[in-house]
């Protein structure tokens, strides 16, 4: 077993354990038992489970890298048009925008980057003036 899969199943044990406390909290703001608090104790609940969720979404992405789901763009040249691609069709890599058109591969994960840096094919590539940026999420 990696660490990258340790890491991985210990935050998805911190989050399991982090929903069933939401639940639980969720449960006892649904009840008559929380109208019986004081205001002040209420907004303090109200505001707990709020920043449970915010950690809760933190969570979410920390395994999503962990896991190396996140994708990069790769520019290779500082032009618009130098953005590694990879044609999906033949696996050929060419530089072009970030754009794509489903025929296209603009996006990478830090494995396929990895791969790549190993590979002899890349080797005119001076991989420490690549820029590599979180792709958008859409």
């Amino acid at each position: 077993m990696t660490n990258g899969t340790i890491y991985t199943e210990k935050l998805n044990l911190e989050l399991f354990e982090l929903e069933n406390k939401m639940e639980k909290l969720q449960k006892f703001i649904d009840s008559d038992d929380f109208l019986e608090v004081s205001t002040i104790n209420q907004m303090l609940l109200a505001n707990q489970m709020v920043g449970m969720a915010m950690y809760r979404d933190s969570l979410h992405k920390r395994i999503k890298l962990a896991k190396g789901d996140s994708e990069y763009t790769v520019q290779v040249l500082p032009n618009d048009d130098g953005f590694l691609n990879k044609d999906i069709g033949d696996g050929v890599y060419f530089l072009y925008d970030n754009e794509g058109d489903g025929k296209y591969q603009t996006h990478f994960t830090q494995s396929e980057i990895d791969e790549m840096k190993d590979n002899p094919f890349f080797a005119a590539i001076d991989w420490d003036k690549v820029k590599i940026e979180p792709a958008d999420e859409q």
